[in-house]
């Protein structure tokens, strides 16, 4: 009960101190650098209801609340401009300093990876003229072969039938081989077709004359007939020239964009016989239109170990090393931009939350006229307390008989301050650069590998090699 009584005589002796001094109150005061306590004019704490307890104390939160963003995002803001990645000219600079780039002369999208390949039969040591007929005269008209109608076959089981291009090769769309309309000394498609076509109606099991047929088709841009040339000419070679028609099959599948298929041909083609440059070459081609680039050199470094002297093929190895390491270098430049994306919005998100509570901050406080009037009913009483007639920012002096009253007050103290420079980012620009640069990057180098009918597996001839 004595500390009761206590308290309140306490309380009483604090409000009679008051009453009996005169004591007078803003509703914020700060510490000078010169030690002087004064009253601060633009306080966040001068509310529009000063006797509201409750307002100052969610006033002060939302204070604590701003602080603590406006931290955060700086170091965000800070981290964002160090990890932003700015090299705009990477292609540029890989094409002009990295040493395959350099020897490949070219990049590789300007490479024909589709380019028409045939192996020469009689390298392989087939003479063409035992098989084709005598060339036409002068008055024949020209016909060309129809293997269909030369042997029917409905199947075989060494024509690949299971896949899908030759189970649906009536939809394969090619275009015309013309670098194939020369066979032997013929430069003319139409005279050796003919040659073929005469051959086959009185010998229908030659392969040699069926392979021939397939390049003649190919020539023509007709798929479906070259498939059907190539079936027939699969399903009658004897095993050690099965590569020959299976690099015709692998190049019709590869130019009708059945790329996964003709690798399974390929490695058939190479199984069969591995010392084919062609094979090598046309599987190399069909790797890196897949992005398999490093199966891709192995082929071509197949290929130049049977023909070292071939510099448009070396030229085409060193054209995928630079690819892939610019797909490389574009990859992590993408996803760079996407973590940098990521971070942007994060931080645009938390910048209009930042704005948000300092909007309210802002709102909660006096008016410019509430915080005018207030601040120079405190200026008079410090006046009229003083001896000299000076206040806090304001002096009082009499000039022709009339008491003038002198203030020094900024502007920016009595309107509200909007957000600080150190946290202004152009995010709108910023997103829309950082979001078309990577769905650029997107589209150009995150091509997804499709799965393979069969897993890449190359050996290398040269004995120095090894594949991993």
């Amino acid at each position: 009960m004595e500390a009761k009584w206590f308290s309140v005589r306490c309380l009483f002796l604090v409000i009679y101190t008051l009453l009996i001094f005169k004591a007078y109150c803003t509703t914020h005061w700060v510490v000078t650098e010169d030690g002087k306590i004064q009253a601060q004019m633009d306080s966040i704490f001068q509310l529009r209801r000063p006797y509201d307890f409750l307002a100052l104390a969610q006033q002060e939160q939302r204070a604590m609340q701003v602080e603590t963003l406006k931290r955060d995002l700086m170091t965000q803001k800070s981290q964002i401009d160090r990890n932003e990645d700015k090299d705009t000219q990477l292609e540029e600079r890989i094409y002009r300093t990295d040493s395959d780039c350099v020897l490949a002369g070219r990049p590789l999208t300007e490479f024909d990876l589709y380019a028409s390949t045939v192996v020469n039969m009689e390298s392989a040591g087939i003479r063409l003229d035992d098989h084709l007929a005598l060339p036409p005269s002068l008055t024949d008209i020209h016909i060309e072969p129809d293997c269909v109608k030369a042997l029917d076959l409905p199947f075989s089981m060494f024509a690949y039938e299971h896949l899908q291009g030759i189970r649906q090769r009536d939809n394969l769309t090619t275009a015309a081989e013309d670098e194939l309309s020369a066979v032997g000394g013929e430069t003319d498609v139409h005279v050796w077709g003919h040659r073929v076509a005469i051959a086959l109606t009185t010998n229908s099991s030659n392969w040699v004359l069926y392979t021939l047929a397939t390049q003649y088709w190919r020539a023509k841009a007709d798929p479906f007939q070259a498939l059907e040339c190539v079936r027939r000419a699969l399903h009658l070679a004897p095993r050690n020239y099965r590569y020959i028609p299976k690099v015709h099959l692998g190049n019709i599948l590869h130019r009708a964009r059945r790329s996964d298929e003709a690798v399974l041909v390929l490695h058939a083609a190479i199984d069969h016989y591995r010392h084919s440059p062609v094979a090598h070459i046309t599987l190399g081609n069909v790797y890196a239109t897949l992005a398999f680039y490093n199966v891709s050199v192995l082929c071509f470094e197949n290929a130049l170990y049977m023909s070292p002297g071939d510099q448009s093929l070396r030229r085409r190895k060193h054209a995928v090393l630079c690819h892939s390491k610019l797909e490389a270098a574009l990859e992590s430049q993408h996803l760079s931009l996407q973590r940098t994306l990521g971070e942007l919005r994060d931080y645009q998100k938390r910048h209009e939350e930042w704005l948000s509570l300092q909007q309210k901050l802002l709102l909660e406080q006096a008016t410019p006229e509430m915080k005018l009037e207030s601040r120079l009913e405190y200026e008079e009483q410090k006046i009229r307390e003083s001896t000299d007639g000076r206040g806090q920012d304001c002096f009082q002096y009499q000039q022709d008989g009339h008491t003038f009253l002198s203030c020094n007050m900024r502007r920016d103290q009595l309107e509200n301050r909007g957000s600080p420079s150190e946290l202004l980012l152009d995010l709108q620009s910023l997103l829309h650069t950082v979001e078309s640069e990577a769905l650029r990057l997107g589209q150009h180098v995150l091509k997804r590998k499709p799965l393979l009918i069969t897993q890449p597996q190359i050996t290398p001839l040269h004995p120095a090699k090894s594949f991993q």
